[in-house]
C-alpha cells in the first residue's frame, strides 16, 4: 500500500510542480518524502574516508534495505577491515515516534539499542551521521519548518529550506538549518547544506548518481566534504540489486549477532 501511496502522491503533485513558480515548499518536502520505495534492495556498501592531509581509508559492509509493513528497516554489516567486520547497525522507521536504532559491536559481543538522541552522533566515523542513514536523503516534517526558493544562483533545481522546529530537536539532529536542491524528476535532492547548532557552515552531501532499482530512485554515489574538520567521506553502492521478498527477519536486532547475512 506505501508504493501506492506514494504513486498517488506524485500523481497529485504533478499538476502544483508543473511550473517552478507554482510550488509550495511543503508540496515539494511531501514529494521527497513519498519518494517511491521498494520491498528490498541488496548491494555492497564502499566508504572512503579522506582526512585533512588526503590521506583515505576503505571500508565495505552489505547494506539491506527494506519498505514493507508499514516501516522502512535498513541493515548495515561491515564486511571489512577486519577491525570492524561484523560491526552491524540496524534502523527501523515507522510512523508516528516509534524509530529504533540498533548497534552490534562484535568486541562487547552486544547488541544495543541507540538512543533517539543519537541521532548526531557521528555513524561510525564517517561524515555521515545515525540520522542521515536513518532518514534515507529525506526530511521528516516533524523535524522542519519549510521554506522555498526558486532557481537561485539561476539553479535548474529548486531549493527546499529546512529549519529546526526547536533547539531540542537542533540539538538531536546535529543541524540547525539546511538548503536542498531537489531533481524533482527524482523526488531526490542531489545536493544538501547543513548548519550546525550555532547556524554555523557544517557540511554538504552531493547526490553523485541516482539509479533505479526496481521503482524506487536509490543514491549510487556521495560525497560529504565536511568543511570543519576538514575531511571528507565518499560512499558508493555496487551489486545492488532488487530482492523483492527480502526476508524482514534479517532486521531483528538479535540478528545482527549472527554475522553478516547471506541474501539469495
Amino acid at each position: 500500500m506505501r508504493c501506492l501511496s506514494s504513486v498517488l502522491v506524485f500523481a497529485a503533485l504533478v499538476p502544483m510542480l508543473a511550473t517552478a513558480d507554482e510550488m509550495t515548499a511543503d508540496a515539494l518536502a511531501a514529494l521527497v518524502i513519498e519518494r517511491p520505495a521498494n520491498e528490498g534492495r541488496v548491494g555492497t556498501m564502499h566508504f572512503e574516508l579522506i582526512n585533512k592531509r588526503g590521506r583515505s581509508r576503505n571500508r565495505a559492509a552489505l547494506m539491506m534495505h527494506s519498505d514493507r509493513d508499514d516501516a522502512q528497516r535498513i541493515g548495515i554489516f561491515f564486511m571489512r577491515p577486519s577491525m570492524i567486520q561484523e560491526t552491524a547497525f540496524l534502523s527501523i522507521n515507522r510512523p508516528g515516534d516509534n524509530d529504533e536504532n540498533w548497534l552490534y559491536l562484535p568486541a562487547t559481543e552486544r547488541v544495543r539499542r541507540l538512543p533517539t538522541s543519537d541521532r548526531g552522533d557521528t555513524y561510525m566515523g564517517t561524515d555521515l551521521t545515525n540520522g542521515d542513514i536513518q532518514e534515507n536523503f529525506k526530511f521528516p516534517a516533524e523535524d522542519w519548518f519549510f521554506s522555498l526558493e526558486v532557481n537561485p544562483d539561476q539553479s535548474p533545481y529548486p531549493v527546499l529550506h529546512g529549519v529546526a522546529r526547536t533547539p531540542e530537536i537542533a540539538k538531536e539532529l546535529g543541524y540547525q538549518e539546511f538548503r536542498a536542491a531537489i531533481d524533482v524528476a527524482h523526488q531526490f535532492p542531489v545536493k544538501v547544506e547543513y548548519t550546525d547548532t550555532d547556524n554555523a557552515p557544517l557540511k554538504t552531501v552531493e547526490v553523485k548518481a541516482i539509479e533505479r532499482v526496481g521503482d524506487a530512485p536509490t543514491a549510487m554515489a556521495i560525497e560529504v566534504p565536511n568543511i570543519q574538520p576538514g575531511h571528507t567521506t565518499r560512499v558508493h553502492f555496487t551489486e545492488m540489486r532488487h530482492v523483492p521478498n527480502l526476508d524482514v527477519e534479517f532486521f531483528a536486532p538479535d540478528a545482527l549477532a549472527y554475522g553478516i547475512p547471506e541474501v539469495d
